[in-house]
C-alpha cells in the first residue's frame, strides 16, 4: 500500500475546492479533480476511496480553515462585545480573502450534502467559538433562549450573504455598511432592560 502524505491529501482537497467553486459539488469529478491536482485519479483513491469520502473530509477542511482563520489571534478573555466584533470582522475578512472556500461552504449548506458528509464529523470545530457566547449568555449580556449557533448566525450570515451578492452579481458594500450590520446583530442577540 502506498504511502499518505499531508501535502498531496491538501493538494487533492485545494484543487476540490478551486473546481467546485466554479462547477459546483456535482460537476467535479474525480478525473476533473486529477487534473486540477496533477495527481493521478489512482493516486487519489489512495487518499479517499469514493467522492462521497472526498466531499466528507472536503467539508471537514473547509470548515476547519474557516475555524482556524476565525479563531488565530482571538483574545477569548476580551470584552464579549469585542469578541463579537472581532468574530465578525474576521468572518467578513474570510468570505473576501477566501472566495473559493467560501463558495464551497456554502454550497455544502445549500443542499443535504452537509446532512449526508456528516455534520456531527465537524461540531467540535465550532466549540471555540461558542465559548465567548456562553460567557455572554452566563453574564446577562446575551439572550439565553437561543442556542450559540444561532446567535452566531445573525453576525455571520447577513455578512455572507452580502459577500455572496458581490460573487455572483457585483454587488459591494462598505465597511460603514457592515458596521450597521454588526450593530443591528448585536442588538438583536443583547438582552435589554425590561421596563
Amino acid at each position: 500500500m502506498r504511502k499518505k502524505n499531508d501535502h498531496k491529501k491538501n493538494r487533492i482537497l485545494d484543487a476540490t475546492v478551486r473546481l467546485m467553486a466554479d462547477k459546483g459539488i456535482n460537476g467535479a469529478s474525480m478525473s476533473m479533480i486529477a487534473k486540477a491536482s496533477g495527481i493521478p485519479q489512482a493516486t487519489i483513491y489512495v487518499y479517499f476511496h469514493s467522492k462521497e469520502e472526498l466531499l466528507k473530509d472536503l467539508y471537514r477542511y473547509v470548515i476547519k480553515k474557516n475555524c482556524e482563520f476565525l479563531m488565530k489571534d482571538f483574545d477569548i478573555n476580551a470584552t464579549v462585545q469585542e469578541c463579537f466584533k472581532k468574530f465578525f470582522w474576521r468572518m467578513v475578512e474570510y468570505y473576501r480573502l477566501y472566495p473559493a472556500e467560501f463558495q464551497v461552504y456554502e454550497q455544502f449548506m445549500s443542499s443535504m450534502i452537509s446532512r449526508d458528509v456528516g455534520v456531527e464529523n465537524v461540531t467540535e470545530l465550532f466549540e471555540p467559538l461558542y465559548a465567548f457566547v456562553i460567557r455572554g449568555q452566563r453574564e446577562g449580556l446575551i439572550k439565553k433562549e437561543l442556542h450559540p449557533i444561532v446567535v452566531l448566525s445573525y453576525f455571520s450570515l447577513l455578512a455572507a450573504n452580502i459577500e455572496k451578492g458581490k460573487l455572483f452579481w457585483g454587488n459591494s458594500a462598505d465597511d460603514l455598511t457592515y458596521q450597521i450590520i454588526f450593530d443591528a446583530s448585536w442588538d438583536a442577540v443583547i438582552v435589554h432592560d425590561q421596563k
